[in-house]
C-alpha cells in the first residue's frame, strides 16, 4: 500500500517519527512491535513468522534473535496488563509507518528510558502505557531488552 492509497486517520497525539529522538535500536524495536501488533490484531501468521525469522533485519548483528524475543516479551507483558485497544501505525504503509501514535510513543519512551537507565521515567512511561494497571512485568521486560542492547553497545565501545 502506498501513501496515496492509505485511508488511515490520524488522531490527537500522533507525531511524525522524524520528530522523535530515535536510533537504530529504537526503530528496530518499534518496527518489530508493529508487526507483532498486526499479527495479534489481524490473526496474520505471516507477520509473526516474518518478524521472528527476520530478526536480523530489525536488529542487525549478534544476538538478533534474542533481541527479538525480548522485544516480543515487552509487547506481551504490555498486552497482558493493558485493558483498552492499542493504536499502532501500519508498518506496511509508507505514510502510516512515518507516524507514531500516542500509544506507540509511550511504548517507545519506555524502551528509551530503560536503555538510558532513567528509572522514574520508565515507571511513568509504563504507567501511561499500561493505563494504571500493573507495570512490574512490563518494566522488567523493558529492562531485559535494554540490558541486552546496552551490553552489546558497551562491548562495541570497549
Amino acid at each position: 500500500m502506498d501513501k496515496k492509497s492509505c485511508h488511515a486517520r490520524h488522531a490527537a497525539g500522533d507525531v511524525p517519527l522524524a520528530s522523535l529522538d530515535t536510533d537504530a535500536v529504537d526503530f528496530g524495536f518499534l518496527s518489530a512491535a508493529r508487526y507483532f501488533f498486526i499479527s495479534f490484531s489481524e490473526c496474520d501468521a505471516s507477520a509473526w513468522v516474518m518478524t521472528m525469522l527476520g530478526s536480523e533485519s530489525f536488529f542487525p548483528g549478534p544476538d538478533s534473535a534474542e533481541k527479538m524475543r525480548r522485544a516480543l516479551a515487552v509487547v506481551h507483558e504490555m498486552r497482558t496488563s493493558r485493558r483498552s485497544m492499542f493504536r499502532f501505525s501500519n508498518p506496511r504503509c509508507q505514510g502510516c509507518s512515518a507516524i507514531v501514535t500516542q500509544d506507540e510513543r509511550y511504548l517507545l519512551q519506555l524502551i528509551q528510558n530503560a536503555r538510558a537507565g532513567h528509572g522514574s521515567q520508565v515507571a511513568s512511561s509504563a504507567m501511561l502505557l499500561c493505563e494504571g494497571n500493573s507495570t512490574e512485568r512490563v518494566i522488567a521486560a523493558a529492562y531485559g531488552f535494554a540490558d541486552l542492547v546496552s551490553k552489546r553497545k558497551a562491548r562495541l565501545h570497549a
